[in-house]
């Protein structure tokens, strides 16, 4: 299967690396229009290499492409690719607004082009840890929080990665880059949309132009809630690089994280004590499988792990946080959007 790598020096394309040496794949091409790591990744699978990613694009025939780049820059990249018919994986947010989005999902629809957005969490062992617990992945939660403080704004300057610290080329801070997960994960584990969205924001810990701090509630029409706590500030470490905890209560189970676990009670059987699980909450590992994933989701003509779909409807949430911090919090309400 022969492979391009757009735009190669974004920070999570080294979690992608060892799962392309896989046999019967050939990454045959990279584009790095920031010209800082794509020499190095090139070199590492004898791949022509190119400044331009429409020029690699032009002059190259792939059978699937791994789109990145910078967060404004994505929807052009994904346009090119989709008027390529190459299938493709492109990177979250997909872009800074929601009708950027819902104009590639209408594009990737109309040429039956498969598209898939590594929102991660869908493949992590809390999903497991869930049905192990229930028998099933419970859907009838009546509240869910996540929190998730990565590490301080240096770490993107010090990756190459500058532009994600300007809101023009990032579309924003912590809620753009880290809160998808969890608005996708929210909608996952309720099975329900959302219908209410509101975020207060700061930047007082970095005195940035995007934000560093970040908390994002949402409701379900029948008023289940999810917290989403996010920030850039977390005091990284080469051994402690975030925080992330989250509590799961639905009628029957309460869950909550552990330092390395996911601990469970049993509101029926309280006699039982807490159950508890080792749990990998290191979700750089997931990248891997979703590579996996999505080269032969491709090749089968099954449907993405996650589709441009949720992801125009992960970024009408997080239009929808934006416009509510920029009004101290007002309850935004959303309306359904039409496929």
């Amino acid at each position: 299967m022969r492979v391009a790598l757009i735009e190669a020096s974004h920070w999570h394309v080294p979690l992608y690396l060892d799962a392309l040496e896989a046999p019967g794949i050939q990454v045959v091409a990279v584009s790095d229009a920031e010209h800082l790591k794509g020499d190095a990744i090139a070199a590492r699978f004898g791949s022509r290499l190119y400044s331009s990613a429409y020029e690699l694009l032009e002059r190259e025939q792939v059978d699937f492409a791994f789109v990145f780049g910078r967060h404004s820059e994505m929807p052009a990249l994904a346009e090119a690719v989709i008027a390529r018919n190459i299938p493709f994986a492109l990177e979250k947010p997909c872009g800074v607004n929601l009708s950027q989005i819902t104009r590639l999902r209408t594009l990737a629809e109309e040429a039956n082009l498969y598209c898939a957005v590594p929102l991660i969490f869908r493949m992590s062992e809390l999903l497991g840890s869930l049905e192990d617990a229930e028998g099933r992945i419970p859907s009838d939660f009546n509240y869910m929080s996540f929190r998730f403080v990565v590490g301080p704004p240096s770490r993107y300057e010090a990756a190459g990665a500058g532009w994600a610290l300007d809101p023009v080329y990032s579309g924003g801070g912590s809620t753009i880059n880290v809160a998808t997960h969890f608005i996708d994960l929210f909608r996952l584990l309720t099975g329900k949309e959302i219908a209410r969205v509101s975020a207060i924001m700061n930047s007082r810990t970095h005195r940035g132009a995007v934000e560093d701090y970040s908390l994002l509630t949402m409701q379900t029409e029948d008023g289940v809630i999810g917290l989403v706590e996010t920030g850039y500030s977390f005091p990284s470490t080469a051994d402690e690089q975030r925080e992330f905890s989250f509590t799961l209560a639905s009628d029957r189970l309460y869950v909550k994280s552990g330092p390395d676990r996911i601990e469970i009670r049993d509101r029926n059987n309280l006699s039982a004590g807490t159950r508890s699980r080792r749990l990998q909450l290191d979700t750089d590992v997931y990248y891997p499988l979703f590579v996996k994933r999505v080269l032969a989701e491709s090749q089968s003509g099954a449907k993405p792990i996650a589709s441009l779909r949720d992801a125009e409807l992960m970024m009408q949430v997080m239009d929808a946080a934006y416009a509510s911090a920029r009004q101290g919090g007002a309850l935004q309400t959303l309306k359904p959007i039409s496929v």
